[in-house]
Parts: C-alpha cells; structure tokens; sequence
C-alpha cells in the first residue's frame, strides 16, 4: 500500500485506509510506537493499552448487579497464617 505524508499544522501525517486499519485491529484512539531503523525503514507497532484501560472496554458498560464478597478457600496453612 501506498500512502503520502501531508502537512497537517506543524507536523505532517499519514493517512491510514479503513481496509488497512481492520487488518492491523487499529482504531483512531490506539498510539502507535515509530521506530526508525538503520535502514531508514519505519516500523509502527500498537502500545498495548493497561490493563486497566483493557478492563473498563470490556465491562465498563455492565450493567448487572455485581457486588464484590470475599472467597472461602479453606483452612490457612503454612506461610498465610496471620498470627
């Protein structure tokens, strides 16, 4: 694919096609890492989002009535017995 760097304000861009953005799973909120090799190739790769940020995309829209409780797992043996 080809694709031509514009002057956008200050700094220039790309512009990245729908059909390329659903290959590589990308949406316009995700940052991409630019490294520039000795080559002067250019590679881009997604910073992976926090786990926090993970979490609420997948259950930030429950809706459930989910209440946080404490598990039983059993007598305390060895190391976790709290004197």
């Amino acid at each position: 694919m080809l694709a031509t760097i514009s002057k956008w304000g200050n700094g220039h861009g790309i512009r990245l096609s729908r059909k390329l953005m659903a290959e590589a799973h990308l949406s316009a909120a995700d940052q991409l890492d630019v490294v520039v090799n000795a080559d002067k190739s250019i590679l881009l790769r997604r910073v992976p989002k926090t786990k926090a940020d993970r979490f609420l995309e997948l259950f930030g829209s429950y809706q459930g009535d989910w209440k946080c409780s404490e598990a039983e797992t059993g007598k305390d043996v060895g190391n976790e017995v709290l004197e």
